[in-house]
């Protein structure tokens, strides 16, 4: 009886043994709680890479083949050597280059003006960060009737000042500075709420040095405010450069890509090759080398950000 009465004590007693209900619960309950969240994301986030990545090793044309079949790397040796590949990424670093200088440069321009207080600060502030919250479909939709050559707004104004319509869509010059236009409309403001966040934040003690010394306020911003700036800056070029290079849903309703190739930068690219020639797993595979392009991108700026 003693016996059993000490294997039931060593059960029930949460104080003294690790298999009590007490433990269970306060080790298990949590997970109950996050558990079906973890599920939906490996369903919707984890199978679709893993699956995608699977895919980039095979060869599948959705139309003429019921499955698809092992080809190892012949899809990145195919791509490697194709021109429309080498075109379309030279096209995304100069969309990205270009587009996110020019948001910087505008962002921090920006923040630095509206970093004090006067009246209506606030409320310009807030009106500043609309075009963020529009849609990138909506945002390419608005700007492809703006850029239209007979009703469009942008063509409306350039002939009250005297000049003609422009096709701005419909030549490769043209096409691709209008895409980089609306993109740095929309993004801009991206740059300016993190860098105004980090001027912000900025201790005061160095510029009231700096006072004291006489120092003009393009030294004071060149040599206390940019080094003091620099981990944000760095943080905010991180975040715009991954974003922009999987730029596409505004890219696609303004132009699909044209015309002829001028703007089918690589994630239109990766579109054409699954929906439009049905080449999934070579698709797949310009997918990951898009990811890759990336991940270069990433390192090469952290490294920067903690470079002395």
């Amino acid at each position: 009886m003693d016996t059993l009465n000490k294997i039931i004590n060593w059960f029930t007693d949460g104080s003294s043994n690790k298999l009590s209900y007490h433990y269970f619960s306060r080790k298990f309950t949590p997970m109950a709680f996050i558990g079906p969240a973890l599920l939906v994301m490996a369903i919707l986030l984890v199978f679709p890479l893993l699956f995608s990545f699977k895919l980039s090793f095979q060869q599948w044309h959705m139309i003429e083949q019921a499955s698809p079949f092992w080809i190892g790397l012949d899809n990145y040796f195919e791509l490697l050597a194709n021109k429309q590949f080498w075109n379309s990424f030279g096209l995304q670093l100069l969309f990205v280059v270009v587009a996110v200088s020019f948001e910087l440069l505008i962002g921090l321009l920006v923040a630095v003006l509206l970093n004090r207080e006067f009246p209506g600060n606030k409320i310009i502030r807030a009106l500043l960060l609309l075009p963020i919250f529009i849609l990138p479909v909506v945002s390419g939709l608005t700007f492809r009737f703006m850029y239209n050559p007979q009703y469009g707004a942008i063509n409306y104004f350039l002939k009250l000042i005297g000049f003609n319509s422009i096709a701005w869509l419909s030549h490769p010059e043209t096409a691709f500075a209008a895409i980089i236009i609306q993109d740095i409309w929309r993004m801009w403001p991206f740059m300016f709420m993190i860098l105004f966040a980090g001027l912000s934040s900025l201790p005061e003690e160095p510029y009231e040095a700096a006072i004291i010394d006489g120092a003009s306020r393009w030294r004071t911003f060149l040599h206390i405010t940019l080094p003091l700036l620099k981990p944000t800056i760095m943080t905010a070029i991180i975040l715009r450069t991954v974003d922009a290079l999987k730029a596409f849903s505004e890219i696609f309703v303004m132009t699909s890509g044209g015309p002829g190739n001028a703007t089918t930068l690589l994630s239109v690219h990766i579109y054409k090759s699954a929906f439009k020639f049905w080449e999934l797993g070579y698709s797949a595979a310009s997918s990951y080398m898009l990811v890759f392009i990336a991940m270069i991108f990433t390192v090469l700026l952290v490294r920067n950000m903690f470079s002395e």
